[in-house]
């Protein structure tokens, strides 16, 4: 297996802790102490964007055998087989289940090791028994302790540090992007949820100095902003972007609607069903996707590739099937979209509108079936939007599109470089090629 001169060494004796994780379903609370779980590890990454927790008492009997620090490795013994990732500092937390936790001993380069295990090296021996010639499901203990390591001594670091630095900047992408989408949210909240443009011209127009019933709502919303607009640092929208806001106030018919009913003056409110045409999305055999072609987005996300699509431009998406029933999506254009997903598909209104609106509403409270949650189209109908001129919309629409193509050039790059570290991993590690080989490439791309 492998490079033939490739020196390996015992993964037994590289650590000086791999304690298995204890064999019980922790005791779940909505807050405390953080329980890793197998769903949070994937690609190398812990994704803790919706961490599970344990009390006290559930930690302390989950950290017996060891206690997680920064820089031991965690990896999956099955569902699923093998996937690792490393504990960064500043993390309090103990394994879940079916969980092995690895602690390299000093003089190993634990960031070395934990690239090794993903390489096609180390992942040959965690999928294959090496007795039998067959495939397993699970990891067991003793085998893992005697996988066979490839080992570049001195050139560990530096190959850890190169595809580390590679991980890094993904990692990077990832976080601008976030914040990206997080600034595109919240100037939507702002526009449509809160009314801030809204308030701050009805001020202006001593709106809220007549003799009506104004709701407790709307009126702390006007003293909220009063304050805000008292602050050295405000900064009022542009002049030109103002005058697309009312300044007043009407009452609806919709409670929901608005601050307690009562929502900007000369805006609509439509049925969901009624300016967007719901589809369901299509039946695709599990044998049909593959790694190339178009995203397939399934129940809660991409969940791989087909050689066809079904939509050119990107789409609002509604989880219909299962735990993420309700969940809103919003596409890559030229996509395939299976069918457990509703499509809202854009008819008089802006998609990009539709899924900010979207995103603002509970439709998990609008889900049915016991034993496994559905969203059907039927399901949607008490949905109501709130829809300003489509000046407003089309204002709105563009400043998030300009959020979005920064989004898109940086996940375009992840991608390269994804493709990149996935070249150079087995590579690397197997002894094909070393560093003063990519030295030597990167001098000669200087040098030209």
């Amino acid at each position: 297996m492998g490079n033939k001169q490739v020196v390996t060494t015992k993964l037994s004796d590289l650590c000086e802790l791999i304690v298995d994780c204890p064999h019980s379903t922790p005791e779940w609370t909505g807050s405390g102490f953080i329980v890793l779980r197998n769903q949070n590890i994937r690609n190398g990454s812990l994704d803790l964007s919706s961490p599970s927790f344990t009390d006290e008492n559930g930690y302390n009997s989950r950290i017996k055998r060891a206690v997680p620090q920064a820089g031991d490795i965690v990896l999956t013994r099955e569902a699923p087989m093998g996937e690792v990732c490393l504990i960064p500092e500043g993390l309090k937390c103990c394994l879940g289940q079916r969980q092995v936790l690895l602690r390299p001993k000093r003089d190993v380069s634990g960031e070395y090791l934990f690239w090794a295990l993903q390489s096609p090296f180390v992942r040959h021996q965690i999928s294959w028994s090496e007795g039998t010639g067959t495939t397993v499901s699970n990891i067991r203990i003793p085998v893992l302790k005697a996988f066979e390591i490839p080992r570049w001594f001195e050139s560990e670091p530096q190959i850890a540090s190169h595809l580390s630095a590679i991980k890094n900047k993904i990692t990077l992408n990832q976080k601008i992007n976030q914040t990206l989408e997080q600034m595109a949210q919240t100037l939507f909240k702002s526009w449509f949820v809160d009314f801030d443009p809204v308030v701050d011209n009805a001020l202006d127009a001593g709106f809220f100095e007549q003799d009506l019933a104004f709701p407790d709502e709307l009126l702390c919303r006007a003293e909220t902003r009063r304050k805000v607009r008292e602050q050295r640092d405000f900064k009022p929208l542009p002049e030109s972007t103002r005058q697309l806001f009312p300044a007043a106030f009407d009452e609806c018919d919709e409670p929901c609607l608005g601050l307690r009913g009562w929502v900007p003056k000369g805006w609509m409110t439509a049925p969901l069903t009624t300016i967007a045409n719901i589809v369901y999305g299509k039946n695709l055999p599990k044998s049909q996707i593959n790694n190339e072609g178009y995203p397939v987005y399934g129940g809660n996300g991409v969940i791989g590739s087909y050689s066809k699509y079904l939509y050119k431009d990107p789409q609002v998406l509604i989880s219909c099937r299962g735990a993420a029933s309700g969940k809103v999506h919003w596409t890559k254009p030229f996509c395939f979209v299976t069918n457990n997903s509703l499509i809202i598909e854009e008819r008089c209104v802006n998609s990009l509108y539709i899924y900010y609106c979207l995103l603002q509403q509970d439709l998990t409270n609008l889900t049915s079936g016991s034993a496994q949650p559905q969203m059907t189209i039927a399901n949607l109908n008490p949905v109501n939007l709130l829809l300003p001129e489509n000046e407003l919309i089309s204002t709105f629409v563009r400043h998030a599109q300009d959020l979005q193509t920064n989004c898109e050039a940086r996940e375009f790059e992840s991608e390269t470089l994804s493709n990149l570290r996935d070249t150079l991993l087995p590579k690397l590690i197997s002894g094909e090629l070393r560093l003063d080989n990519i030295k030597a490439a990167q001098t000669k791309e200087e040098v030209a």
